[in-house]
């Protein structure tokens, strides 16, 4: 009974160190845009815990441009949604590493906007954490579009 307990308590410990080992990218303003086009999917990935994390590919002129949103939960109890097809403006910060990834800052689509993190780039969910990819969740990382299908 007790290997199992230390067997388990050990699993536990190095998933949670392997998730902290992916290090998320913070919201630089310097590298702040504003981005227009049309969502090709909503991606969303959840924790271990059950948070799940919404992501969007947008279709640009520029090209396809993928975006971490924030939590699902966070958007939802602001009484706003994207599906795939929805024409939307992005106020966002390109992740230095990376230009086809921006954290999104705000979401305009019609007249209607969600504020996802303050000016400085802090998240406005709670816990204000940024997670894998700028979603606020940690989760595994996703795989990439890179074509319109």
């Amino acid at each position: 009974m007790t290997h199992k307990i230390l067997v388990t308590g050990l699993m536990l410990i190095g998933t949670t160190l392997a998730l902290a080992a992916m290090t998320p990218a913070s919201y630089d303003h310097s590298t702040e845009t504003t981005l227009s086009g049309t969502v090709l999917h909503v991606v969303a990935a959840a924790s271990v815990d059950g948070t799940v994390g919404m992501h969007l590919d947008l279709k640009t002129k520029d090209g396809i441009i993928y975006v971490a949103v924030g939590p699902a939960m966070f958007i939802g109890s602001n009484n706003f949604y994207v599906l795939a097809g929805d024409r939307v403006e992005i106020i966002g910060a390109r992740m230095r590493d990376d230009g086809e990834t921006v954290h999104a800052r705000a979401i305009m689509k019609g007249s209607t906007m969600v504020v996802l993190r303050d000016e400085d780039g802090t998240p406005k969910w709670t816990p204000p954490i940024d997670g894998t990819d700028g979603c606020g969740v940690v989760h595994r990382p996703l795989p990439r579009i890179t074509e319109e299908r």
